[in-house]
């Protein structure tokens, strides 16, 4: 009788080079991959900063001029945000009670994809990753001649922190930082007191009433850039240029890519800056 000659397989040594020949490909196609999946993220969280821009715009359309107020009673109460109201400090922000829920639509402000945050860390969640220029653009504390008044805590909010910016009072609207992508990094974790990013409702300018140094809450978390969204309405993607050291809780704001771009000073952030 005549057997069939078996057919040949691979030697070990063939198995190998084809292993090996698929990790190669595996680490060329990763980075391109990972990079792909990154522009996604920035588009996707570029593309939530304009609908939450044109939304305040909108809102000073509907209130006389008013920008969205950053936070009302913030030194009073300080339950009351952008993005939401809470009923006491120990409760999460209710978007439906916010003050730009009618210009925002019915859908809750979308997180941004890029931003990956502990949700027990969070003492400011509910703004998607977003921070709001609030101190000179949603409340009166940047207008040095108001921010320095003397008066009782619940007549400071009344007069000051309560007054947003009206559009009509800001120069050159195409360069002021209205909404960007924020956090800050605080121990805030009960079970260590290691530093974590944490959401944050506002984006801090480089200095304060008294030209002293803050904490930066710009985030640069899509490689080393951050989206901002402008009052004009267009955004932008900024790249990282610098920071300070630390801040407020100690922690290191490079190693959390949390900083700034452009000038030293505030001109980004002013209603009253050229």
């Amino acid at each position: 009788m005549m057997t069939r000659p078996s057919p040949a397989g691979f030697t070990l040594v063939e198995l190998m080079v084809v292993v090996g020949i698929i990790g190669l490909l595996v680490a060329i196609l990763l980075p391109a991959l990972s990079a792909a999946r990154a522009a996604s993220q920035r588009a996707y969280c570029a593309n939530n900063l304009r609908q939450i821009v044109t939304a305040a715009v909108m809102y000073a359309g509907d209130h006389q001029g008013y920008l969205p107020p950053g936070h009302m009673d913030f030194y009073s109460q300080n339950n009351h945000r952008w993005h939401g109201v809470r009923d006491d400090n120990t409760k999460p922000f209710d978007f439906e009670r916010g003050p730009m829920r009618s210009q925002l639509g019915p859908a809750r402000i979308r997180q941004c994809p890029g931003f990956e945050v502990d949700p027990a860390s969070g003492f400011e969640q509910s703004a998607g990753g977003y921070g709001y220029n609030a101190t000179h653009l949603g409340s009166s504390l940047g207008v040095a001649t108001m921010a320095n008044w003397t008066l009782p805590i619940a007549e400071f909010d009344r007069r000051v922190t309560n007054v947003p910016a009206r559009i009509s009072q800001v120069r050159n609207s195409a360069a002021k930082i209205t909404f960007a992508d924020a956090a800050i990094a605080t121990t805030v974790n009960v079970f260590t007191t290691a530093p974590a990013i944490s959401e944050y409702s506002f984006v801090t300018a480089p200095l304060d009433g008294s030209g002293n140094t803050t904490s930066p809450t710009i985030h640069f978390r899509h490689r080393g850039v951050a989206n901002v969204a402008w009052l004009d309405t267009h955004v932008t993607s900024e790249r990282f240029e610098w920071t300070y050291p630390t801040n407020i809780y100690g922690a290191n704001n490079k190693r959390f890519n949390l900083g700034f771009f452009g000038p030293r000073d505030n001109t980004l952030f002013s209603r009253e800056a050229r």
